[in-house]
Formats: C-alpha cells, sequence, structure tokens
C-alpha cells in the first residue's frame, strides 16, 4: 500500500530528522558547547549573546540545506508529473472535445440557445466573483500594510526610548 506525502510532511520530518541527529531540542536550545540550564541563560532584559546568534545563523543554515536538498530531490519528481498531466490533458482535451460535439449535434435548437444564455450567464458571474475577490484581497494587503506600519513605528519608539 503506498501512502501520499505532501511536500510539507516532507519537510517537517526532515527538519525534525536534523534536530534528532544533531543532539536533539536541549541542545538546540542551548548555546554551543554548553549544556541548557538556569545559570547560563541571558537576562530578560540584555541583548543576544554571540554563541546564541552563532547558533541561529548554524540553524539557519541547515534549515537553508535541507531545502536545497529537497527542491534537487522533488524538482525531477516534479517535472516528471508535470509531463505525465501535459501528455493526459491533451488527449484528454481531444476526446472530451469529441464527446462534447456529438452531444450538441443531438440537441434541439431551444436547448442550445438556454445552454448558451445559461454558459454566458454564468461566465459573466464568474467575471463579477474575481472582480470582488480581488477587492477584498486589496483591502486586507492595505490593512496589512497599515498594521506593519504601525508595529514598525512602535518598534522604533521602543528603541529610540533604549537610547
Amino acid at each position: 500500500m503506498r501512502f501520499g506525502i505532501t511536500r510539507y510532511a516532507l519537510a517537517a520530518m526532515a527538519l525534525a530528522l536534523v534536530v534528532l541527529v544533531s543532539g536533539g531540542v536541549k541542545t538546540m536550545a542551548s548555546p554551543v558547547g554548553k549544556p541548557a540550564s538556569a545559570s547560563t541563560a541571558a537576562p530578560a532584559g540584555t541583548p543576544s549573546s554571540d554563541p546564541r546568534q552563532a547558533q541561529i545563523k548554524a540553524i539557519d543554515e541547515k534549515i537553508k540545506a535541507l531545502r536545497e536538498q529537497f527542491q534537487s530531490q522533488a524538482g525531477p519528481m516534479e517535472a516528471q508529473v508535470k509531463t505525465l498531466r501535459e501528455k493526459f490533458e491533451a488527449d484528454l482535451s481531444a476526446l472530451q472535445a469529441q464527446r462534447k460535439e456529438l452531444v450538441e449535434e443531438g440537441e434541439s435548437a431551444g436547448l442550445k440557445a438556454l445552454l448558451d444564455e445559461e454558459t454566458a450567464q454564468l461566465a459573466a458571474l464568474a467575471d463579477k466573483e474575481k472582480d470582488e475577490i480581488a477587492k477584498v484581497h486589496e483591502r486586507y494587503a492595505d490593512q496589512r500594510k497599515t498594521l506593519q506600519q504601525d508595529f514598525q513605528r512602535r518598534r522604533r519608539e521602543l528603541e529610540n526610548d533604549k537610547k
């Protein structure tokens, strides 16, 4: 039996494997070369220490390497699926067009007119829906931008208060 796996599940498993191989979560959370304990943790109000920055950079590099490895392995498979899909879509579309033509030949003029009217109205409704969805996306993008600007301003105020 084959189980399908999504690219996100694969990435999550790979990340879990990296954490496990590199010594687990406790090792990842502690400064490099030192055990995690309350006495070695930096006070809450002080800036990050160099070992912590080095550890963050190392984790970023591991994440980047895993993503590159995933892309290098998934890329050829995605290309094969795309090629296969294009091949079958071409065959299917020709058969579907032939079927549609045969069905339409057997329909009455009144039914053809009714189907054409339905198609036109559904197309108009789909266009209207796309326009409204675009407006909603734009509205949320504006709200997101406003929120980001507000928080950026607040961060700058906090940084200025520290000085």
